[in-house]
């Protein structure tokens, strides 16, 4: 480990000498040149082993790079030697491009552990979530799922939502199922972002017969199916989704009005006063049940859980619903009857799943929680 050690220190300050006879390889990036190895870049990347295996090149033979600045490329150069880098807000989108079109799995890696720390707020979580999509970075998806949930109404309003790439929107839309507050402001968000790309598309147009309605329709078509309308509000339904009715089949819009109000919500608080929420099936008992509970404070709270008594009968068929990644907490019915709440990671299958519960701040379970139907 000494010896590789040492061997290291040599070869950064070698590559930070930049001495034109240590090096193979020279870079030519807005003027300025960066020598390298040709052994050194082979082995850290298979885009460099690509692009310099079939070339002899001699060291007056520069290869041009013009897609990146120079102190950037250089940045990414130092990684290779060094194992460093310096990652900065100003940078980041560059060395991530870079990292992945040279394909340095280890400096993507540092890049999305530092885009996952970063604060996320209106102004930046657009470029985020297209970031994450775009070069599939798994940490940075808990992060937004979470700003997302938090403060949906507010990015709904923002006008970076409705100048929104599609891609963007439909990744949005597609946390639709976390969102248990805002099933109506979502479709209503949508139909105001593809009403949008309608107006746009219609002044781009020299079309006289222009269909405004059937541009509209085309924008939403992929993003409907996330949609959730046997959770919204009927007053909702006939207010805004029938009134945009060319939307849908007719039997669509009457399975929406047959099925509304489907799912009533569960609210939980705790002694701090932070609250956790989820979407019940109303034909559910356990709705009813809870209804018996809103005046209770729950029992045998602990770090793990919170749940109330007295028992109750646990179905004796398997539960429709199913563990799925990004959700923290289930409503269950545990194996004794009770009805509470558990962490994802410690339900098994004595537990009788009720409900997704999802919160919008920290919440943490505490001895004295209420819950309730809203």
């Amino acid at each position: 480990m000494n010896y590789i050690n040492k061997f290291h220190r040599h070869l950064e300050s070698a590559f930070e000498s930049q001495d034109p006879e240590l090096f193979d390889i020279v870079f030519e990036i807005e003027g300025k040149k960066l020598y390298a190895d040709k052994l050194i870049l082979s082995i850290n990347s298979s885009t460099f082993k690509s692009m310099l295996s079939d070339r002899w090149i001699s060291k007056n033979d520069a290869i041009k790079i013009e897609t990146y600045k120079f102190d950037d490329f250089k940045e990414m150069l130092i990684f290779i030697y060094s194992g460093k880098c310096n990652v900065t807000n100003e940078n980041i989108f560059t060395i991530l491009d870079m990292s992945e079109f040279y394909q340095i799995d280890n400096l993507k890696g540092l890049c999305e552990e530092y885009l996952s720390k970063m604060e996320l707020n209106l102004a930046n979580i657009f470029q985020l979530i297209e970031t994450s999509n775009k070069y599939s970075l798994i940490k940075m998806k808990e992060p937004i799922r979470t700003f997302i949930f938090q403060n949906f109404a507010n990015m709904a309003k923002f006008e970076g939502f409705l100048k929104g790439d599609k891609s963007i929107i439909k990744e949005i839309v597609s946390k639709e199922s976390y969102l248990s507050k805002y099933h109506e402001n979502i479709f209503q968000s949508i139909y105001e972002w593809s009403e949008n790309q309608a107006i746009k598309k219609q002044k781009e147009s020299n079309d006289e017969n222009f269909d405004m309605n059937d541009a509209i329709k085309n924008e939403m078509q992929k993003l409907l199916p996330n949609i959730q309308f046997n959770k919204m509000k009927l007053k909702f339904l006939h207010e805004f989704v029938v009134r945009r009715g060319f939307l849908f089949a007719y039997n669509e819009l009457a399975d929406f009005l047959v099925n509304s109000n489907s799912y009533v919500k569960v609210k939980i608080t705790n002694s701090n006063g932070q609250t956790i929420f989820g979407d019940l099936p109303r034909d559910n008992c356990a709705a009813e049940f809870i209804k018996t509970l809103m005046n209770r404070i729950s029992v045998n709270a602990d770090s793990s859980c919170i749940c109330w008594k007295p028992a109750f009968t646990v179905p004796s068929t398997q539960s429709p619903l199913k563990k799925k990644d990004g959700v923290k907490w289930y409503l269950i019915y545990f194996n004794n009857g009770f009805i509470g709440v558990k962490y994802t990671a410690d339900i098994n299958y004595k537990h009788y799943l009720l409900a997704e519960m999802y919160s919008e701040t920290d919440f943490q379970f505490t001895h004295m929680c209420k819950i309730e139907i809203e």
